[in-house]
């Protein structure tokens, strides 16, 4: 599998104003290695993905899609970042441990159903007609919708993460930092 290392990153010493000021959001490798994509590009991945943080979807549903597909991906980079978030956001250690399981049960129905859906995004790379029946029972068509785009944009990072081999941090991200704005 070709990877660059992460020692190839961006020196902190060496980035630009702008960069600095990017980096400075999410202060994590991840987006020190963003970084070597054009600024204007890592501001509105960045100002996208920070968009979900105030979205339709409770944030314990949020972190479960962010969650199951880190599971489904093997991102151990993206379950080292989410797993302090989705307990901050309400996540049993239960629900946690059933929504990271290769086969998850014992979860409520709007959870077994998101759940499915990402399965669905993650497997087929779309939702199936019996899977959004379901869950056009539970959620709203906005609810759907940003789930679905939230599973491809960390199905996106997984893969990024992987390529550019970028490795752990030395601890989570505080997301109080980021997100200073209460759960809903």
């Amino acid at each position: 599998m070709g990877q660059i290392k992460n020692a190839e990153h961006p020196e902190m010493s060496k980035l630009t104003q702008e960069q600095r000021m990017q980096f400075d959001r999410i202060p994590i490798h991840l987006t020190r290695m963003l970084l070597l994509c054009p600024v204007p590009m890592v501001q509105s991945l960045l100002d996208f993905a920070l968009s979900f943080r105030t979205g339709n979807l409770d944030p314990k549903l949020r972190e479960l899609v962010i969650l199951r597909t880190a599971t489904l991906r093997g991102s151990s980079y993206e379950l080292f970042h989410h797993l302090p978030a989705a307990k901050m956001a309400g996540l049993s250690d239960e629900e946690i441990s059933a929504i990271t399981s290769t086969h998850p049960s014992g979860l409520d129905e709007k959870h077994s159903v998101l759940v499915q859906l990402v399965d669905d995004c993650s497997k087929l790379g779309n939702v199936s007609d019996s899977t959004f029946e379901k869950a056009s029972k539970v959620f709203s068509p906005s609810e759907i919708a940003e789930a679905t785009l939230l599973a491809g944009l960390y199905g996106m990072i997984a893969c990024f993460l992987k390529t550019m081999g970028v490795e752990l941090d030395l601890k989570p991200l505080n997301w109080r930092d980021v997100d200073p704005l209460p759960p809903k």
